[in-house]
Formats: C-alpha cells, sequence, structure tokens
C-alpha cells in the first residue's frame, strides 16, 4: 500500500461546514427511483438502485487515502477511454464506495495512532490527542471525507457512499453503530480529537451525514454493502434503514453470517429466486490477502485488500467483474484478474 507520508493540514471549519451543509441538501433532493423511500417518510432511504444503463466502479475501504481519490479520478480505464472525472462528467458512468472513509490502516496508520496514544498515556491529559500524529491523521481522514462529499455534490445520481463501521467519526453507540478501536483507541481519540480541534457543532453534522448514508446497492446482478449481511434482510428493511440492518451491513466479521444470509437477501432485493442464484454481492470491511475472497458458496466477494489501490470495474450488464490496481505515476490502470459473476457458471 502507498503510504500517506507526508504532513497533513486539516481543513478549516467553515470549509468542513460548508461541505457538511451541502451534501446534506443534495441527499434530500435524491430521486426516489434511485434511493427508495420507506412508506410515509420523505427522506431517501438506505438502499442505492445503481442506474442499469452505464458501468460502475466498486471502491473498497478508503481509510484516509485521499491520494487514492486523486489517482482514481485521472485513471483511464479500458472500457470508458477517459479519465474517470471525465467520464462521470458526461454520465457514462457511477462509481460506488462501500465505505470506511476515515482513519488510515496499516504500518503507517498503526504508529501515529499508538504514538499519539502513548502521548495522551504519558501525560495524562486528553489534551495531548492535538499532536502531530492525530493531526496528520485526522488531516488524511477529514481530506478524504471532503473529496467523498464534492463528488457526492457533484453528481448525485452517479456517485454514492456507502456506511462503513469507520463512518462513525464521533464514536457513537447508536444507530447501528458501536464504538471502535483497532491499534489503539481510535474511535475515542478521533472522536476527542475532532471535538477539541472543532468543537461539538461540526460533529453533529458530520453525524447527520453519517445518517444519512445508504447501507446497500443494487445493480443488474449484483448487490454491495460494507460489510457480509450477517443475516436475511428484506428490501423494505434495507430502505427504512433500522438499527439492526444497518448493524448487519456494517460490523459483519467472518464467520459470524446467518447460515444462507446473502443467498435469501438477494432473492428479497431481486424479487427472485433464479436472479438471486446467479447473483454475488460485493462487500469490504474484512481484509483479504489477494485480489478477493469467496464466502457464502462463492456468492459474496470480498474486495478490500488495505495494502492495494484496488477497484472492481462492472461492465453494464456484466458477466464477470474487472480488478484494477490504480496508479499514482501513469492514467493507465494495471487489470489485475477478472471474476466470473455467475457462481454457477464460475463452477463448470
Amino acid at each position: 500500500m502507498t503510504v500517506e507520508k507526508t504532513q497533513h493540514a486539516f481543513p478549516s471549519a467553515e470549509r468542513l461546514e460548508e461541505a457538511l451543509l451541502a451534501v446534506l441538501e443534495v441527499s434530500k433532493s435524491i430521486s426516489p427511483t434511485v434511493r427508495p423511500r420507506a412508506p410515509g417518510s420523505s427522506v431517501p432511504g438506505g438502499l442505492v438502485q445503481l442506474p442499469l444503463q452505464k458501468p460502475c466502479i466498486l471502491v473498497p475501504d478508503l481509510h484516509a487515502r485521499p491520494a487514492f481519490v486523486d489517482a482514481l479520478l485521472l485513471t483511464v480505464f479500458p472500457a470508458l477511454g477517459e479519465p474517470l472525472w471525465s467520464a462521470l462528467e458526461h454520465d457514462r458512468t457511477s462509481l460506488l464506495f462501500l465505505g470506511d472513509i476515515p482513519h488510515g490502516e496499516g504500518e503507517e496508520a498503526a504508529r501515529r495512532w499508538m504514538q499519539a496514544y502513548d502521548k495522551i498515556a504519558a501525560a495524562r491529559d486528553t489534551t495531548a490527542i492535538l499532536s502531530p500524529e492525530m493531526d496528520e491523521e485526522m488531516g488524511l481522514s477529514l481530506d478524504a471525507l471532503l473529496k467523498v462529499i464534492d463528488l457526492l455534490c457533484r453528481f448525485p445520481a452517479s456517485v454514492f457512499c456507502l456506511k462503513g463501521n469507520h463512518d462513525n467519526m464521533t464514536n457513537a453507540a447508536d444507530y447501528g453503530d458501536f464504538p471502535f478501536y483497532k491499534y489503539a483507541e481510535e474511535g475515542r481519540m478521533g472522536a476527542l480529537w475532532l471535538a477539541l480541534r472543532y468543537g461539538q457543532d461540526i460533529g453533529r453534522l458530520i453525524r447527520r451525514y453519517e445518517l444519512s448514508l445508504p447501507i446497500a446497492a443494487v445493480g443488474g446482478n449484483y448487490c454491495a454493502s460494507h460489510a457480509e449481511p450477517a443475516l436475511a434482510l428484506s428490501r423494505s428493511a434495507i430502505i427504512a434503514r433500522v438499527p439492526e440492518v444497518v448493524q448487519a451491513l456494517i460490523w459483519t466479521a467472518n464467520g459470524e453470517a446467518e447460515e444462507g444470509s446473502v443467498a435469501k437477501s438477494m432473492e428479497a432485493i431481486f424479487g427472485s429466486e433464479d436472479r438471486a442464484r446467479h447473483a454475488v454481492w460485493f462487500s469490504g470491511h474484512r481484509p483479504v490477502s489477494g485480489h478477493f475472497a469467496l464466502r457464502a458458496q462463492g456468492q459474496l466477494v470480498q474486495i478490500h485488500n488495505p495494502f492495494l489501490r484496488q477497484v472492481v470495474f462492472l461492465d453494464k450488464e456484466p458477466d464477470k467483474a474487472d480488478f484494477f490496481s490504480i496508479r499514482q505515476d501513469r492514467a493507465e490502470p494495471d487489470h489485475t484478474v477478472s471474476l466470473v459473476l455467475d457462481p454457477f457458471a464460475r463452477r463448470k
């Protein structure tokens, strides 16, 4: 994984507030054909109906890598023949982030988190969180967040971001979220830094934004969410975005899902057992060692490798998923592997 090594300045409160208010306003106007409403609600629901007339690019867990977004937008995919930003401008593709926009992963991020934690422990003073390490870490997180928000505002019918478990920058314990940690006490530390640097109002705006995010997406023969569905979920339950369903789509560890949860969820979403049998569900969340890992009888495709700048290209009516590695030094991506989507065709 390419490490974000430069000291990162964090954005002003004014810039954050402006971006958050803008994306919240834009989200209200998203068409019900793209984000269906729950009965009796005017608020966009938790399901994204991806446009079927154009390809879609899936981006697994971003984890505070704003340079990844910059390089991705300049990438010329073979099927598009122009930089991604241009294809979005011309309404020729969709872009779907699978969540976990903030909080770095990998060796360099672990060093930042642990050094910041040690400083707090040594000082026995919470204000020690305002350290160069945390400024760099949270600067990268907020930069990545602002880049995603800008795309959501500019292309509300083509760019979507699902909610992940790390999309909880105030370390809340409601609406399907839980406090979390990995290398140190990232959830608590990030929330404390945010409150001390910006105050409570920005934290509340970020929380409103996080709670506005959808939790699953559906294309012609595939679905996607941050994590593997923990249980069989109905289309209406996903749209309603109740806390239990949010938790079931952002927190599931390997081996935690109920047997048949992927197949049953797709059957409910597609409204057809036959369509579901030949479809797949993409997820991030749990790291894989190669380009992908298959679970749930080959119907779940996990695509998050924190050491790669990897995306998945799905053409219109795709019969395969093309995996690409995004390059920082040139516009042409490296095609790494293709995966036949239909689990039954794979077995032949």
